[in-house]
Parts: C-alpha cells; sequence; structure tokens
C-alpha cells in the first residue's frame, strides 16, 4: 500500500479556506525566524496554525487525514499520555500541563504534512524563507566568530558560538532547519525545467558550507547528528540511486569528511572540544551525562508502565536517587528515548516508538520508487536520523523551543516526502 496515500491532502480551493492556507503557508515559512529572535512569536504562530487546520477540517469535514500512519500514532500516543500517564504521574497537574499542550504539535505536523505544502510552488515559499534565515543565522555566527561578538550583540558563549539566539544552540537550529532545507531544495532542483550543473554544484556547497558551520559552532552533538545524517543519506543514495549519481554521492562524502578534518586540525577551539568528547566517549558512564542517561533509567524501573509524568523526571530522580547524583538531577535525562521511558514509560514510548517505524517506512517507501525520488528518500532517512537518532545526548524532546524546532523539521521533511509521491503519481497519469 502507498502509505503516501491513505491520507488524501485537503484539497486546495479558491474560497476562504483557500486563502486562509496561503496565510498559514506564510506563517510556516517565517517560523524558523521567529525562532530565532521571537519565542513567543513562534508559539503564536504554530497556535493560528493548528486552530486554522481545525477549523478548515471541521469545515471540509475531512477527518480521514487523521489515518496517515504517523498521525494516528501520534494521536494514540497523546491519549496514552492523558488517560494513564498523567493521572498516575508523580505530580499529575504538572504532567496534565504539559500532555494536554503537546497536541498543538500533532496537529502543527498534520497542517503542514496533509493541508500546507501540497505544490512545488508551496515548497519554493517555504524553502526561500528557511533560506534567509539560515543565511543570516550562519552570517551571524561568522562574524560572532571573526570579532567576538555577533551582529545582533551576542558574545561568545565559552567555546561555542550562538549566533542571535542567547544561548548555544545556533549549530542545532541550522542542522534541524537546514537538513529539510535541502530536502525541498533537491526537490525543487528535480522538478526544475533546468537541472544546470552550477545549480546542482550551488545545492551541494551550500550544504557543505552549512555542515561546516555547525562544525565550527562547537556544538558536540550538533557536529556529530549532522555527520551521521550526511553519511547516512549519502550512504542510501549509493545504494539506491541511479549509477550516474553514485559518483556525486562519493565525492559529497569525501568533501564532508576532509571539511571535518580541516576545521578539526586548524582550530585550536574546535579540537578542545573533540578531545572533550573523546574523553566523555572514554568514560561515559562517569561522565554528567552517562550519570543522567543511568538516572533515566532508574526512574523508568521505578515506574515502568506509565512513567513519573511528563515534566516529572526531576521531581522522581529527586525521590528515587535523592542527592546521590554528582550534578543533581535535571530537569530531563538528556536523551530522547530515555525521556520517553522516564516521563511516559511503556505506555508512552509504545506510541512513540511506533511513529518513528511510521517515518522509517516514510523514507523506505521512497527508496522504492522511481529513481530520482529515491535521492529524496535517502535525504529523508538522514534527517530522521538527525531528529531521533538515539544513542546521543539531546535537548528535551518536550520542551517548548526544542520541540518547535524539530516539529517544524520533521513536518518539513515529511511534507516533502509527501509531495514527491503526489508528484510522482501526476507524472504516471499523464
Amino acid at each position: 500500500m502507498n502509505i503516501s496515500m491513505i491520507s488524501p491532502y485537503i484539497p486546495a480551493a479558491s474560497d476562504w479556506t483557500g486563502k486562509l492556507r496561503q496565510i498559514n503557508l506564510g506563517l510556516f515559512a517565517i517560523l524558523p525566524a521567529m525562532l530565532l529572535f521571537w519565542r513567543g512569536g513562534a508559539e503564536v504562530v504554530v497556535g493560528l496554525i493548528g486552530v486554522s487546520y481545525l477549523v478548515v477540517l471541521a469545515s471540509r469535514r475531512t477527518w480521514r487525514v487523521a489515518l496517515y500512519p504517523p498521525i494516528l500514532a501520534l494521536l494514540a500516543t497523546w491519549l496514552a499520555l492523558n488517560l494513564l500517564v498523567s493521572p498516575l504521574a508523580v505530580d499529575p497537574g504538572t504532567s496534565f500541563s504539559r500532555s494536554l499542550l503537546w497536541i498543538r504539535f500533532i496537529v502543527l505536523f498534520a497542517a503542514v504534512s496533509t493541508w500546507l505544502v501540497q505544490s512545488p510552488r508551496d515548497a519554493r515559499w517555504v524553502v526561500m524563507a528557511w533560506a534567509a534565515t539560515i543565511g543570516f543565522a550562519v552570517l551571524d555566527g561568522l562574524i560572532q566568530l571573526l570579532r567576538g561578538v555577533s551582529l545582533t550583540g551576542r558574545p561568545i558563549s565559552g567555546t561555542r558560538l550562538t549566533g542571535p539566539l542567547d544561548r548555544p544552540n545556533i549549530g542545532m537550529f541550522v542542522a534541524r532547519i537546514g537538513f529539510p532545507l535541502l530536502i525541498g531544495a533537491v526537490f525543487l532542483l528535480m522538478h526544475s525545467r533546468s537541472r544546470s550543473l552550477a545549480r546542482i554544484a550551488g545545492v551541494a556547497v551550500a550544504a557543505m558550507a552549512g555542515f561546516g558551520f555547525i562544525l565550527l559552532t562547537g556544538e558536540r552533538a550538533a557536529s556529530l547528528l549532522t555527520l551521521i545524517a550526511i553519511l547516512t543519506s549519502l550512504g542510501l543514495a549509493i545504494l539506491f540511486a541511479p549509477p550516474r549519481y553514485r559518483l556525486y554521492g562519493l565525492l559529497l562524502g569525501a568533501v564532508a569528511i576532509g571539511i571535518m578534518i580541516i576545521i578539526g586540525l586548524t582550530s585550536p577551539r574546535i579540537l578542545a572540544r573533540i578531545d572533550s568528547l573523546l574523553d566523555v566517549l572514554n568514560n561515559f558512564w562517569a561522565s554528567p551525562y552517562g550519570e543522567l542517561f543511568a538516572a533515566g533509567l532508574h526512574v523508568w524501573r521505578e515506574y515502568p508502565l506509565t512513567g513519573a509524568g511528563m515534566k516529572n523526571f526531576q521531581a522522581a530522580c529527586q525521590i528515587v536517587l535523592g542527592d546521590t547524583l554528582k550534578d543533581g538531577c535535571h530537569p530531563h535525562p538528556h536523551n530522547v528515548y530515555i525521556e520517553w521511558l522516564a516521563e511516559t514509560g511503556i505506555a508512552g514510548s509504545l506510541g512513540f516508538v511506533a511513529f518513528v517505524i511510521s517515518l522509517a517506512g516514510v523514507s523506505i517507501d521512497l527508496l522504492k520508487r522511481q529513481a530520482e525520488n529515491r535521492i529524496i528518500g535517502a535525504l529523508t532517512a538522514g534527517c530522521f536520523m538527525l531528529l531521533l537518532f538515539p544513542f546521543t545526548a539531546s535537548q528535551s524532546f518536550f520542551s517548548n523551543w526544542p520541540a518547535m524546532l524539530l516539529w517544524a523539521s520533521l513536518s518539513m521533511a515529511v511534507a516533502i516526502a509527501r509531495l514527491t509521491h503526489s508528484q510522482e503519481k501526476s507524472d504516471e497519469t499523464v
């Protein structure tokens, strides 16, 4: 069964719903800029898109979109969080305050993937806006690297760049927005009348420049995850793409590794970050990250079925482990999968795993498609690895800013995957 066609698009129209869609497409296009400069505005954007989508669903009575496997898995997870996890939480009120509002990310994901991005023209608007945002973020970060202070007045945070942000997360921002942006750019390139070598080279150079900037930020998790995503995409492209593209993949892989080696050897600041990463890996379970991972698993063992409750990890950690942690109990265990286990137990984690498997199905289905569409499948798989790789330290999956960044990225990647299916079907019927 074609996974992309289980849930059709909400049809575009020239009435008020069509105008509303265009407005919300614009809101989604500026969401990354809002995340850079106005976090409260980003929350407003997410809320407006969600409310608009639900209004259109009610007007059109197209509730069948809920049958799309990733959306179905998310809805089932949300029900489990509110019917099983939060009522039995260490602090039910705190858990409900997060579990009830988590629906806004599900609605954002559904809106983008089944309503907003329906054509190459829609994708082009988002790609242009996201590219402008990334371009400014990278420029601001590079000026900060050279001068010590960014254009927006932010100083370097220790050994890490911040760009226009007030914390050293600009590398993760560029990675999470940049990878779905790359997928969209490649999609548009494939459906362009002119696929000149200059355009192909331009996309490749921009992608490698973004990777180089992420390395220069000094963010270990962002750098490592981006490298994993690139190698995953290139490996799958070499295996599944037409032979004429395989040489390009090998060359890009060599360039990516070369960039990493050059930056590591020529920047004492980055070399120090690499050394600290190796120190952590060599004695991981004695490190602060290893201690938190173990604490998260310990909390899960105490509350195996429903977890301690959402936003309850710190309280449960203090109950279970007291003052035994050298660095104390943090608000979350710094790993997405352990956070799901510790805060939602088996009840919530099964739904999340089902969602991850459904995303893998999206990539696998694309890898079986027409030859060039397999490249989109390879890039989509790389994006999912970047966002959901299990064996790394990470920000909280549920905290507002990281969550909005993650769901914007996931939504765009899945939207382009569905659009690729849609365009292939249109080509077959011509």
